[in-house]
């Protein structure tokens, strides 16, 4: 039973007296994986709501954006079950933003970091925990009886068990908007549990299967016109003059604005040009066509793979420490936990030392709908914008900033997303947009075409970890350091870094249960400023590879066994139980002739991962990845089957990152500019993939810490892959990806 206190619910969050039924407005936290930013962002904590209907109809209004991961069934699910009511009588509906502070009901939240489901999943229960209670009361006042014992709800209905008399949610639903909150609510019995726990079909299915599903792709706005985007090449380059446009049709040049600018993208570089005509087609072949002179920045040749390379292996061997009140620009050392002269100590002191380092490239978001956004403005009356965003909230104080109409001419409509990634979670191709509808006097839809998409992403950031760890003669670790160097996402985003650096920098390396001994985890800011974003597991897939690989080389100086070295290093019970049943799936086993196996266990958003790699035919250009076993401890699962989906659609990103996954860079032009020279697996090389999920707890406890599933699949794949590769060839793979030349012709 939870008690609702000014924290959770207070009244001023209760809107009364809806004249179609209850409709109940609950506080929902805005789960932001950049918390950090969150002052330089203007982020707060929104708003969801509930209505029930006269009609019997359950209207769920969610701010979050659905991008594949099912976060509206999901949701949707939770609050089916302390509703007491059928799952599929819940409608969801997409809220829009608000700037409004506190937020009203229906407003967006940012869709990051794994967070939609763990972070609003208790809300979500005490909402609807409520509301049943109201409409109960309801029926108590109608049937003239206090005691609450007498009453019974299920599937809806609501009976008074002394004489069976029943009433439905709607019957009772505008009495019970009159009244007042509840002070205690019970929630449903975990023993008792309908839908939680179980595996729910989703909602957005059947739309995605029969095409009906209105992604940004698909808006049409009477008399529009179409854009298409052509960037300077190089990153930091502005327009040198402005081209003749082709006959029919327009050019607009877009200049980069603030809350847009990453890296070398600084605000005000006029960066791109867009080109409008009466069609997609006919408009993306004229910007193809189009000779633009560019300027390019004073340090473009210095931009380039070879380069990033040697500042990050400088940075290996010395860094400027973190000061405080000192400016702290690139290539300042923070250290994240530890002492290096007691580690560095230790790891003199070990019979054996293993020393190595680790590099990761650039990679794309490579979403497979590209980066659009359409834009209805009227001067002085209003801005409509369609857009497939993670972060709509953002996406109205951008449109607020370029048209200087308040906000309550703006309207955000957030649509399906093709795949987000983190990449939907920035907001330059809508500031281009409405760049261009200011000037056209037109509907405009503007896109990316997929070379635009690839060449001037934000991408993972690159790195270099150097890492070193001292072993005694039986296979104990005494020391361990680890320093990873690469670009600030949060720094590019004007977030001034602490003492610990970067969040995401150290993510997946720091606070492990591991028994290092004696340890050193650092972070270096890395100076180049190609852009860089968030992306699927971002640091955790940096990281992890790393320390996953780290921990498999001292296994092996060792003598052990990688997953019996692993669980002896180990700790924490829950990460032991969660390697054990990756063991259990695919490790003991015996193996075909050809067959080798990697092991590797993470962590990333509160949830802890452990995959086992399958690989055979191996080759100098090749391999096959036969199967991946996965087990995860996220505390609480909501859908199962949903996790399982989740899971494997990240171990596929993970696999191809690990095998292909880079962009390079030459005079800071992207070279990789399209799928065709961006592999990625085919139908026909998917590997067999199985999941076990560590069983929820017999009573949840909201104290505990929900975690998060949708990047969980990338992190850990990566070693254990590197891992199994090494079992097969005794070469061990540092430099990812293994492949970095295949295409989708080999």
């Amino acid at each position: 039973m939870q008690t609702l206190t000014k924290e959770t619910m207070d009244r001023r969050s209760f809107l009364g007296g809806a004249v179609s039924g209850l409709t109940l407005a609950f506080f929902l936290p805005e789960f932001n994986r950049m918390g950090e930013l969150d002052a330089a962002t203007g982020g707060t904590a929104v708003n969801s709501w509930l209505q029930i209907g006269a009609d019997e109809s359950i209207t769920l209004t969610i701010g979050s954006s659905e991008m594949g991961q099912g976060s509206f069934s999901g949701l949707a699910q939770v609050l089916a079950e302390d509703l007491m009511v059928d799952y599929a009588r819940v409608t969801t509906v997409q809220g829009g933003p608000t700037l409004v502070s506190p937020a009203p009901v229906g407003t967006s939240i940012n869709t990051v970091g794994s967070g939609v489901i763990r972070g609003n999943f208790w809300k979500m229960r005490d909402a609807a925990a409520a509301a049943r209670e109201m409409l109960v009361q309801a029926a108590m006042t109608s049937a003239g009886d206090t005691a609450r014992t007498n009453f019974t709800v299920a599937n809806g209905i609501i009976t008074h068990t002394p004489d069976g008399k029943t009433w439905t949610y709607g019957s009772v639903a505008l009495a019970a908007s009159a009244l007042p909150l509840p002070t205690v609510v019970p929630l449903v019995p975990d023993a008792q549990f309908r839908l939680i726990g179980k595996t729910m079909p989703r909602f957005d299915i059947p739309h995605k299967v029969d095409g009906s599903a209105i992604y940004g792709l698909d808006i049409r706005v009477p008399n529009m016109v179409y854009a298409v985007i052509k960037h300077c090449p190089s990153f930091g380059g502005t327009l040198a003059k402005t081209p003749v446009a082709p006959a029919g049709y327009q050019v607009v040049p877009t200049k980069v604005m603030a809350g847009t600018n990453r890296g070398l993208e600084a605000v005000g570089n006029v960066n791109a040009v867009a080109v409008v005509g009466p069609n997609t087609w006919d408009t993306w072949q004229k910007a193809k066509q189009l000779s633009v002179s560019w300027t390019l920045p004073a340090n473009a040749a210095q931009l380039n793979d070879a380069q990033f390379l040697a500042d990050a292996k400088a940075l290996a061997a010395n860094a400027t420490p973190y000061a405080v009140g000192a400016a702290n620009g690139p290539g300042t050392l923070y250290t994240v936990e530890g002492n290096a002269a007691t580690a560095n100590a230790a790891i003199a002191g070990a019979s054996k030392v293993v020393d190595a380092t680790y590099t990761l490239p650039y990679v794309s978001h490579a979403c497979m709908e590209v980066l659009n956004c359409t834009v209805d403005y009227v001067p002085g009356v209003k801005c409509e914008v369609w857009a497939p965003t993670q972060s709509a909230k953002s996406v109205m104080s951008l449109a607020v900033a370029l048209t200087s109409l308040p906000s309550d001419k703006i309207l955000v409509h957030t649509t399906y997303l093709g795949g987000g990634l983190g990449r939907k979670a920035e907001v330059d191709f809508v500031s281009q947009a409405i760049q261009v509808a200011m000037v056209v006097g037109k509907p405009v839809k503007l896109m990316w075409p997929r070379e635009e998409d690839f060449s001037r992403d934000q991408y993972r950031p690159m790195a270099l970890v150097h890492a070193k760890a001292g072993l005694t003669a039986s296979g104990q670790v005494l020391g361990w350091s680890y320093r990873n160097i690469s670009p600030s996402i949060l720094g590019q985003r004007g977030a001034v870094l602490g003492p610990t650096g970067d969040s995401q920098g150290s993510e997946g390396s720091q606070a492990l249960p591991y028994n290092f001994g004696t340890r050193l985890t650092e972070y270096v800011t890395h100076p180049s400023q190609i852009p860089v974003g968030f992306w699927r597991s971002v640091g955790a897939s940096i990281n992890t590879f790393a320390v996953e690989s780290m921990v498999d080389e001292l296994a092996v100086a060792a003598g052990q066994d990688g997953y019996t070295f692993r669980r002896g290093l180990l700790t924490d019970p829950r990460w032991i139980a969660v390697l054990d049943a990756a063991a259990k799936m695919g490790w003991n086993t015996p193996l075909a002739a050809g067959h080798y196996r990697g092991i590797a266990i993470g962590t990333a958003f509160n949830s802890i991962v452990a995959e086992v790699v399958e690989i055979s035919s191996v080759t100098a250009t090749g391999l096959k990845v036969n199967s991946v076993s996965i087990a995860m401890d996220c505390y609480l699962a909501v859908n199962p089957g949903q996790i399982d989906a989740q899971l494997t659609g990240g171990m596929v990103h993970g696999l191809n990152a690990a095998l292909y996954g880079r962009q390079s860079f030459v005079n800071g032009a992207a070279q990789s500019k399209n799928f065709n020279k961006s592999r990625m697996i085919r139908p026909s090389e998917m590997p067999q993939v199985s999941v076990t999920l560590i069983p929820n707890p017999g009573a949840s406890d909201r104290k505990k810490v929900i975690g998060g599933v949708g990047e969980l699949g990338v992190p850990t794949f990566a070693p254990a892959l590197a891992n199994a590769y090494y079992a097969a060839t005794k070469t061990r793979v540092r430099a990812l990806p293994f492949f970095p030349n295949a295409t989708m012709s080999d």
